[in-house]
């Protein structure tokens, strides 16, 4: 009797000892099968506007996905909706916020008066020397205005980086030397280069970009304010015989966004890798721009005999004084609604200068 006893009692504590075992077992730091942080993959979703045959998608965007992806070891996975797929263009900066996408990266100039004063960035009469220092400087400006300021536009999304076109010239069908040959312009501008435009003496025209190579073709505008890409995007080489650098006349900013619940759900490893990518990728994307807008430049004047025109800087003192009330008048309206705009381009005047010079 005794005998059997002892031998439940040890089966009970043999059976025991077993499960204290196996629960050890699968409480360890890094259990077979269980997903931590650093083995969780992260499935991304990003949009953009352009398609996917244009350089900033197959070339820019591209190279940054398999540039995360690698440093994250494979942790990272983006899929790429591009050509307004997923969310238009006015839409992506929303969407991103709202979590239909992970990440968009559009232009704020897409949605007028929502980011106020980031259209400082934007305004003419700066040096502008190329997308590079344009991009340098609004990714170190939107810092100092957010910091020095307190003035986020971006708050409600986490901000990757910002990077811009840098120039844009006058590309026509009849040369532009003077103020004088502006006036007898009819030029397609639109947003925020009209006023600059208009101040020129040109009379301006609004339409798609779409819509230019016809108006253009068929005599409907003698001439375009645009960057070098759209000769070959849109075919404007064809069509235009002339251009003009203005480099103090255009720019366009743009923002690469992501979802903040997405951003604070990243490991603080990956936070990182993002983050030093986000320095990297504003100059690498400018860099890009820059060698691709002078490729096309080339190629249109190879081969369809255009002429590069570059203003005397007599010339381009009268031009830029002519812009300055366009400027003026921005500062007193955005002061009037009660933002810092003063302080704002003094701010962007300050990088413009530094970058231009450094790069």
């Amino acid at each position: 009797m005794h005998t059997k006893k002892a031998v439940r009692i040890w089966s009970v504590i043999f059976s025991l000892t077993t499960l204290l075992l196996i629960a050890g077992c699968s409480s360890s730091d890094d259990p077979e099968g269980v997903e931590t942080d650093a083995t969780k993959t992260f499935n991304l979703s990003m949009a953009t506007f352009w398609p996917s045959t244009a350089f900033q998608v197959a070339q820019m965007h591209q190279l940054w996905i398999d540039e995360i992806e690698k440093r994250t070891q494979g942790r990272v996975k983006i899929t790429l909706h591009p050509g307004e797929v997923l969310l238009g263009a006015r839409e992506i900066y929303t969407g991103v916020s709202n979590g239909v996408a992970d990440i968009g990266t559009t232009c704020p100039s897409y949605t007028p008066g929502m980011f106020p004063l980031t259209e400082a960035f934007e305004l003419p009469g700066y040096i502008n020397a190329n997308a590079t220092s344009a991009s340098a400087t609004a990714n170190e400006g939107y810092k100092k205005i957010k910091d020095e300021l307190g003035r986020d536009e971006f708050s409600d999304v986490k901000v990757l980086f910002l990077w811009a076109t840098g120039p844009g010239n006058i590309m026509s069908k009849r040369p532009v030397r003077t103020l004088e040959d502006m006036g007898r312009m009819e030029i397609r501008a639109v947003g925020g280069t009209v006023p600059s435009i208009e101040s020129l003496g040109a009379t301006t025209h609004a339409m798609p970009m779409s819509e230019s190579y016809l108006a253009l073709d068929q005599g409907l505008v003698n001439g375009i304010l645009a960057p070098n890409e759209t000769l070959r995007a849109f075919r404007l080489a064809e069509v235009i015989d002339y251009v003009t650098n203005t480099p103090f006349l255009y720019n366009v900013v743009f923002m690469k966004v992501m979802n903040k619940n997405v951003w604070n759900s990243l490991p603080a490893d990956i936070q990182e890798i993002f983050e030093e990518m986000n320095e990297e990728f504003v100059i690498r994307y400018a860099q890009m721009m820059d060698e691709f807008s002078e490729d096309i430049l080339d190629q249109a004047v190879e081969e369809q005999g255009i002429e590069i025109i570059d203003l005397s800087e007599e010339e381009r003192l009268k031009w830029i004084s002519r812009v300055e009330p366009v400027v003026q008048n921005w500062i007193s309206r955005r002061e009037a609604q009660g933002h810092p705009a003063s302080r704002t381009v003094e701010i962007v005047r300050e990088f413009d200068k530094e970058f231009s010079e450094k790069y």
